[in-house]
């Protein structure tokens, strides 16, 4: 685990997630968020959050130093690159151009970055996207206002943000340290993300992004549908998912919900197979909220015919308190990860 961040940080938009490491040992932590302080990945109560999170550190104890923050899906962007060899001034300056759809203000307003990726993950890519005299890498952009926000939203309640990445570079972070703890650990990952909001597909391969999509389907849609089954709302129908009520989590009507996801999840695997004749993936790692409902598993272990893999494996030293414990806390743990070292 990295020596440098002591918490880390996974904003939902129903709970956040938190990891962080005492006296050597990793510890997890769940808080659901108040009503109304979250919504589509926006804080919209700032000093409030500030508050929560001050609570947050006292009642848990969080250690006090270095933090580090998952940036929300929808406030970054983050993708394979390949550019003609430069310096890295001209790089940064020609970055922000390879996010002309999203960057939609003066480049200045934006800050980007790279993390390199190696030569031999070149190996694994069809032949066309192979070049010389070309640098591959992950880069990222993000709103600079949006970075200063959450620094300050965050040192209001009591942590001081130095790593702040998206969720992509958190996954691969977790990758390059499960393969240096593990000789014979494989290179390529597929990861689900269960989320509140959508469903987010990553194959990781080594240092790199190979494939992603989003789904706009995720537990939301669940909870609409119990709230809908038991005349309910639908905030409290969270409660009844998390507890399986009268066995709610097998109803037809959430079996559709299941259904819906593992299609689009098969779209994205088969494509990959498709692109990367070589690929030889072992299994899938469920990760997020969702990764807890026993349905929803087996669903897509069934249309994918791919197992759904233990992410205990992908902790230092197999660490945790068990699989759907676990996989919610991915993101989080993927942060306190050592990076991969340049040069």
């Amino acid at each position: 685990m990295s020596k440098n961040i002591k918490v880390a940080f996974d904003l939902g938009n129903s709970s956040l997630k938190i990891a962080a490491l005492k006296k050597g040992v990793l510890e997890m932590h769940a808080l659901p968020l108040p009503e109304n302080l979250m919504e589509e990945d926006d804080i919209l109560m700032p000093h409030a959050f500030s508050a929560f999170l001050k609570k947050a550190k006292k009642d848990l104890r969080l250690p006090g130093g270095p933090a580090g923050l998952l940036l929300p899906s929808s406030k970054v962007i983050c993708r394979l690159v390949t550019m003609p060899h430069m310096s890295v001034d001209q790089l940064m300056l020609n970055l922000p151009y390879e996010f002309s759809d999203f960057v939609h203000g003066e480049p200045h307003q934006y800050y980007c970055d790279y993390a390199l990726c190696q030569d031999e993950s070149q190996q694994s890519a069809p032949q066309e996207e192979q070049g010389e005299e070309q640098l591959t890498m992950m880069a990222a952009v993000v709103q600079r206002q949006q970075i200063q926000d959450y620094i300050r939203i965050f040192s209001a309640g009591g942590f001081s943000l130095k790593l702040i990445l998206p969720q992509e570079m958190s996954l691969i972070q977790l990758v390059q340290n499960c393969r240096r703890e593990r000789s014979a650990a494989p290179r390529e990952y597929c990861f689900i993300d269960l989320g509140f909001l959508s469903t987010r597909i990553f194959v990781v391969n080594s240092d790199r992004l190979q494939a992603a999509r989003r789904v706009h389907i995720g537990c939301r849609d669940l909870d609409r549908v119990i709230a809908d089954i038991f005349n309910m709302d639908p905030f409290l129908a969270d409660a009844y998912k998390r507890g399986n009520h009268q066995g709610v989590l097998e109803h037809p009507r959430c079996m559709e919900v299941y259904e819906s996801i593992a299609v689009e999840v098969l779209k994205v695997i088969n494509f990959y197979h498709f692109t990367y004749r070589q690929s030889q993936l072992e299994g899938v790692y469920l990760i997020g909220g969702g990764a807890e409902i026993e349905p929803l598993r087996r669903l897509l272990e069934e249309t994918l015919s791919l197992p759904a893999l233990t992410v205990d494996t992908l902790l230092p030293g197999g660490e945790g308190q068990g699989q759907g414990h676990n996989a919610t806390f991915m993101g989080a743990v993927g942060l306190m990860a050592e990076p991969e070292k340049e040069g």
